[in-house]
């Protein structure tokens, strides 16, 4: 583990957000960013009158200079690193007890969660998903990079797991100077994981699969279905590997409809489907959704569940007013087939996205249509993806349940 070499200095006033809890300081927050600093090394900051702020790891090429890894005079050490990997295991081991019976619910008494969600977990840089007996890593900084034998070290002790994937496939390594890879770094790999989401059985492929293999965020949002979908017809849009219409069915839906563009999708949302039991009640669509909804539309089929959890359809804050627009789009479109005092359940997972926002693009969608329309639950990412109060960054799913009149 490196020692602290280093030390930054903050501009007169600039450590007060960070004092809050913030865990970024900006390149321009510093008085100077020292020459022959190597991203990634351990550095010590301290605000305009010397008082130590803490340690964290510094890139001085990205606009976030410094990621905080502690607070005051604690120094960051290879200890504190699996104490906080502990730690998080065990905030998400109290909310995801070990199966043993009947599941409460859907979301509880499952073996697969994120384990480490980075700045919400203190360690930024790193995600850690569990799938099962697995581990999927992802690197996303250069300090974390510099940390990664440490961290793997930590991971083998703690989780004990049958195998670990690397997934250094974001793009977000490229604004830190580093390569993509993916490859396994512990066990042998045999293909996709079968995971159980107390009950709801779903194959995860940690290679090749989006994210690390699958989407945990959404993973207690499905238990929305429970009371709506008895008897129900349901579309699942943007259906990915098909969760939210099979947690459907097996909350009783009388049948699911399943849209994506993607074919290899749809093959493992079939897959996934027969797994679970579902054949002969299931339709698997391929098309782009925002054409399937105007068709649908058109034809005057509805639906008494409709499901919309598409990609982020805001890259960036220059994309804002076509994202809108987008999620205007769409929610319009998808009340237009929710049948009189049926539901629709819509998502964004865009980071740039605010809650205000993405609630406006649910109005304006219902305005369009003529019709009222209520919500009846608002919701986030879940518990195994905290946020951090002082980082509004480490939320950005929205999840609303809305009845249309």
């Amino acid at each position: 583990m490196l020692l602290s070499m280093n030390t930054l200095r903050l501009k007169k006033k600039e450590d007060r957000r960070i004092r809050r809890g913030h865990p970024w300081a900006f390149s321009n927050e510093f008085e100077e960013i020292p020459k022959g600093l190597v991203p990634g090394e351990i550095v010590r900051v301290v605000d305009y009158a010397g008082r130590i702020v803490g340690e964290g790891y510094a890139n001085p090429h990205t606009l976030i200079a410094v990621r905080l890894l502690t607070r005051g005079e604690e120094p960051f050490t290879t200890g504190l690193l699996k104490k906080r990997i502990r730690d998080a295991k065990a905030l998400r081991e109290r909310f995801y007890p070990a199966r043993s019976g009947p599941c409460r619910s859907r979301s509880a008494g499952r073996n697969s969660w994120r384990a480490v969600y980075s700045e919400s977990d203190f360690l930024p840089g790193l995600v850690v998903d569990k799938y099962e007996d697995w581990l999927s890593v992802q690197i996303l900084t250069q300090g974390m990079e510099r940390l990664f034998p440490d961290v793997l070290g930590a991971l083998k002790e703690i989780y004990n797991p049958a195998g670990i994937v690397l997934r250094n496939d974001s793009k977000l390594r490229a604004l830190e100077g580093l390569q993509t890879e993916k490859k396994v770094v512990y066990g042998e790999y045999a293909g996709p994981v079968e995971i159980n989401l107390c009950g709801l059985r779903m194959m995860a492929d940690l290679l090749e699969g989006q994210k690390t293999g699958f989407f945990l965020d959404q993973a207690d949002n499905y238990s929305m279905l429970e009371n709506i979908s008895g008897g129900a017809e349901v579309i699942d849009l943007f259906c990915h590997t098909g969760a939210w219409g099979i947690s459907a069915l097996l909350a009783g839906a009388k049948g699911a409809v399943f849209v994506d563009s993607s074919e290899s999708a749809l093959a493992m949302a079939r897959e996934n489907a027969e797994t679970n039991g579902f054949r002969s009640n299931t339709e698997f669509i391929r098309e782009d959704a925002l054409k399937a909804l105007k068709r649908f539309a058109d034809e005057g089929r509805r639906f008494d569940v409709v499901v919309a959890d598409p990609p982020a359809f805001i890259k960036s804050r220059q994309k804002m007013a076509e994202g809108l627009q987008g999620y205007r789009d769409l929610n319009a479109r998808c009340l237009r087939v929710v049948r009189p005092g049926g539901f629709l359940i819509t998502c964004s997972c865009s980071h740039h996205l605010s809650r205000e926002n993405f609630l406006e693009t649910l109005r304006a969608g219902a305005a369009t249509t003529g019709k009222p329309a209520r919500i009846i639950e608002m919701r986030s990412q879940s518990k195994d993806h905290p946020v951090l109060l002082a980082a509004p960054e480490t939320e950005y799913l929205k999840c609303a349940l809305v009845q249309a009149g």
